[in-house]
């Protein structure tokens, strides 16, 4: 744990002033990448199991294969422009974050479970030169999706991600890369219902990742198994940059599977984890974890939702590792983490303290900073935030980072008198679904494009397993019966199938305040002990 000096502004205000002692990396990511190659030539960077054969790439394979993605990118684009890849996480999915990195692109990742509409948003509002995409995804042909969705927003050229090497090359040299530069540009769901782009610089997303991994106590020796998808900011740059930081190497896996996972665990001794709670349930309830060996095992980092103690406790035993919590957003990956050595009290119920270059706050509903033990909002402020969104208004964007540098994270929060942080709550209507975000303005504003609803209201619910799950509670129009099953192909018609409510419940009348707003929290109340 940080020491007290460093937090307080005043011995009452919930401050904490940043650690700016740390060591901070002022350089582009593809520099970093090829000191890694230099110094580490032959150390494992990435594994992949092909087809049950173990595959590794070293630094130098990895640096080479990323140097030549660059060349064909630049060969199809310019510098400084945006690439958008739909894909599950594979090597390739890797070398090209990397080759993007080298060749002065933004990343533009795009979850391949979205929607044809949502794949054309953000084609559309990122102004992508160049898409990247798997041949198929669960069993749809995923590239004609992409080629159809790249039409309608403009996108003259798609190309197959594991096709990449036929790009033409660029001969010439690679551009100058800063480290200030656009490194990648995450999609977030925003309260207005359409996904928004949060930019994130080299510094911002490499430092993020870095930072972190020293809590964790990460050295060169380790093997970190990604379960975390590459589309989203917990493969990308938690685990992968993590990795990066200390010349480690990352196990890729292509989606998570219990038994998969757990054999993949044993044959490549990996050392940490990162498994949100329903992952780590799946894998300790698979018949197999009783005779996988899994003794290689230090760590296991979880997020995306409060970790209960016995859950902690479970997993700490069976896996003979350390639970670490972490917290963090697509605006402001790994900013708060508890520690290894901290006790399971501080680990299931809180997010732990700011990690180092954080200025944390909590503001009181009149801005100013609340006092020790006084819940909030949670604001940051740092050199690790996003340069701000695209695809969305100006005014929207201010809503989240001000003018000021404060990046309001819409967590409800308190800090007790060590720093440690609490969640109590969430100010913008977010559920999280075993670490992905669900908003409910963007799953009501489908359902009540339904001729049999004439109202709806979406909030989350307490689950074993997944933390929160959506629960769609409606009125229906007059005259008209819902079918709940009808109601939910509908559903997943419009929307990534994790958006989808998992129950429906039923009212006349939904509880209001004097605006005519709906009373979530009291509505969340009612329907917790309503039968399903």
């Amino acid at each position: 744990m940080i020491t007290l000096d460093r937090m307080l502004r005043s011995g009452r205000e919930a401050y904490w002033t940043a650690d700016r002692d740390a060591p901070f990396d002022d350089r582009p990511i593809g520099e970093i990448l090829a000191e890694r190659a230099s110094s580490r030539p032959d150390a494992p960077a990435v594994i992949w199991d092909d087809g049950g054969t173990l595959v590794t790439w070293t630094y130098r394979d990895l640096v080479a294969r990323a140097t030549e993605l660059a060349r064909r990118l630049l060969a199809s684009v310019d510098a400084a422009s945006r690439v958008a890849v739909v894909a599950a996480t594979s090597p390739d999915w890797l070398f090209l974050e990397y080759g993007a990195a080298l060749a002065g692109v933004a990343l533009v990742p795009v979850n391949p479970a979205f929607t044809n509409d949502e794949i054309v948003h953000v084609l559309r509002t990122s102004d992508a030169a160049l898409v990247l995409a798997d041949h198929t995804f669960r069993g749809t042909d995923l590239l004609d999706r992409v080629t159809a969705a790249a039409a309608m927003a403009g996108v003259a050229t798609v190309h197959p991600l594991s096709g990449w090497a036929a790009l033409p090359a660029h001969e010439g040299e690679l551009p100058r890369v800063r480290a200030r530069d656009p490194f990648l540009v995450q999609y977030t769901s925003g309260t207005t219902g359409r996904p928004k782009g949060a930019v994130l610089s080299h510094r911002a997303a490499y430092n993020c990742a870095a930072l972190s991994m020293v809590r964790l106590g990460g050295t060169a020796d380790d093997v970190w198994l990604n379960v975390m998808p590459m589309h989203h900011v917990g493969g990308s740059v938690s685990v992968a940059l993590a990795v990066l930081s200390v010349g480690a190497a990352i196990v890729l896996v292509p989606a998570f599977d219990a038994g998969g996972v757990l054999e993949l665990l044993e044959r490549t001794r990996a050392t940490i984890i990162g498994a949100v709670p329903t992952m780590q349930l799946a894998l300790l309830e698979h018949p197999r974890f009783a005779t996988t060996d899994v003794r290689s095992l230090r760590l296991v980092q979880s997020g995306g939702s409060v970790v209960p103690t016995s859950l902690i406790r479970r997993c700490e035993a069976a896996f003979g590792a350390v639970i670490v919590n972490a917290y963090g957003q697509s605006e402001s990956p790994n900013a708060i983490m508890t520690s290894p050595d901290d006790d399971d009290a501080i680990k299931a119920e809180t997010i732990g303290t700011p990690l180092p270059h954080r200025e944390v706050r909590i503001a009181a509903a009149d801005g100013a900073t609340a006092g020790i033990g006084e819940t909030g909002e949670l604001l940051m402020r740092s050199p690790m935030t996003m340069d701000g969104y695209i695809g969305v208004e100006d005014s929207v964007a201010r809503e989240t980072l001000g003018a000021d540098g404060w990046l309001h994270t819409g967590d409800l929060c308190s800090m007790d008198e060590r720093g440690v942080i609490r969640i109590h709550g969430r100010v913008r209507d977010v559920i999280i679904r075993g670490g992905e975000n669900i908003y409910p303005a963007e799953v009501e504003d489908v359902l009540l494009r339904h001729p049999a609803i004439a109202d709806i209201a979406v909030v989350g619910v307490a689950d074993e397993r997944w933390g929160e799950v959506p629960v769609g509670v409606y009125r229906p129009a007059v005259g008209c019966a819902v079918d709940t099953a009808e109601l939910e192909v509908f559903a997943r018609a419009a929307l990534a199938s994790f958006k989808v409510p998992r129950r429906w419940v039923e009212l006349d009348a939904f509880p209001l305040t004097a605006s005519g707003k709906v009373k979530k929290h009291e509505l969340r109340r009612a329907i917790e002990g309503v039968p399903h």
